[in-house]
């Protein structure tokens, strides 16, 4: 693929061709449907222009918005920073830190779409909960800065989903090249390849219980076509009705893609009748996993436990594997408790080339969310 720097849309020869060669298959696979369908066939609350970005060796999935503020968090930092925060404010106990931070966001939500916050490009964007990276990203960095800034000139450039245990090396070479790190939410490892964390006893406790069920554990080989639909509805219960709407609502199309070229290797329980009761499906790039399906039957009663089984699944996993687990955000005190260690998660921006106004907005928010958000997500370990 040489240096060149170029965006390709389905219609694009060099797909052809990298098709025929058989390089890059997991990233055509993966890209194909979302760019000849539209993103909203796959991801019901996701509407972007989807491309793949040649940058030098690697071909990386590429999103372009303009406004969209109803869009899942996943290519819209007015939901990320926002709509999904004023729906996280229940966190917190305190009816006085709730009134401030309401206030707070509240006050900065106009600014942030008057300085157009949702007119980006994100790169490597698996429009996931969390975007993976394989290391190689930084190799061409200055180049792919360039010229995406020279064909997208009113749009800043954004990678998702960073952190210094995953992305430490990667971060330095952003903020070499003028990114700004913007604070986003604090997410959860597990280390597979020193899986001390099997040993924690409420970890021993889930093992225990996930042998001794009723239910039938089944392999990525074992789902078939007919599950498609309950996966999706499964998800739906836990990750859309249970917490937000604003997390990205795959649909039967998306699944039924991800499970038949492998994207997702997905894992599930069945009950004695044969119905999938609840299911994850775990992202993979280099060394790290991630899991950004998860779904369960949540009209069955709690002390069944399929939530601590399903993530005892993946937490035997990851160590069979010897891989390191990202884990996400969210049910902090459940993953903390089973030895996991957390970490600030950051998007980096670019936005060196835009108007003052509207650099100054990305600014002000990485300040506020460094000096009160991370503080408050490290202090209520959320």
């Amino acid at each position: 693929m040489g240096s060149m720097i170029d965006w390709l849309d389905s219609s694009h020869p060099l797909l052809a061709q990298l098709q025929q060669s058989g390089q890059h298959q997991m990233e055509l696979a993966y890209a194909l449907p979302l760019m000849q369908d539209g993103t909203e066939n796959h991801f019901r609350n996701v509407r972007t222009s989807f491309y793949l970005l040649q940058a030098g060796r690697q071909l990386l999935p590429m999103t372009v918005n303009d406004t969209e503020y109803t869009n899942s968090y996943v290519c819209s930092p007015y939901s990320t920073y926002i709509s999904y925060a004023e729906e996280e404010l229940y966190l917190f106990n305190m009816k006085l830190v709730r009134g401030v931070l309401r206030a707070i966001i509240s006050s900065i939500a106009p600014l942030l779409k008057a300085a157009r916050i949702n007119r980006n490009i994100h790169l490597n964007n698996w429009l996931l909960s969390t975007n993976l990276y394989d290391g190689r990203e930084g190799e061409q960095l200055p180049q792919l800065t360039s010229r995406l800034v020279e064909g997208f000139p009113d749009h800043a450039l954004i990678f998702r989903s960073l952190n210094e245990v995953t992305n430490g090396t990667f971060m330095k070479e952003l903020l070499e090249q003028g990114y700004v790190m913007v604070p986003s939410r604090q997410v959860y490892f597990f280390d597979g390849r020193n899986p001390l964390y099997l040993k924690k006893q409420n970890s021993s406790w889930d093992q225990k219980l996930l042998l001794r069920s009723s239910y039938s554990r089944i392999s990525h080989a074992d789902i078939n076509q007919n599950d498609y639909k309950r996966i999706e509805e499964l998800y739906k219960l836990l990750y859309i009705d249970k917490y937000s709407a604003l997390n990205p609502q795959f649909t039967e199309a998306y699944i039924r893609n991800a499970h038949e070229h492998k994207l997702l290797h997905m894992m599930g329980l069945r009950d004695s009748d044969g119905i999938l009761q609840g299911v994850v499906g775990c992202f993979i790039r280099g060394d790290v996993i991630t899991v950004p399906l998860v779904g369960y039957n949540t009209s069955l009663p709690q002390e069944i436990g399929l939530y601590r089984m399903l993530m005892a699944m993946v937490l035997k996993e990851a160590a069979e594997r010897e891989q390191l687990l990202h884990l996400s955000s969210g049910a902090a005190h459940f993953k903390r408790i089973r030895g996991a260690a957390p970490a600030i998660e950051y998007s980096a921006v670019y936005v060196k080339h835009l108007p003052l106004g509207r650099r100054w907005a990305w600014t002000i928010l990485g300040a506020i969310l460094n000096k009160i958000g991370v503080p408050l997500m490290r202090k209520y370990k959320l």
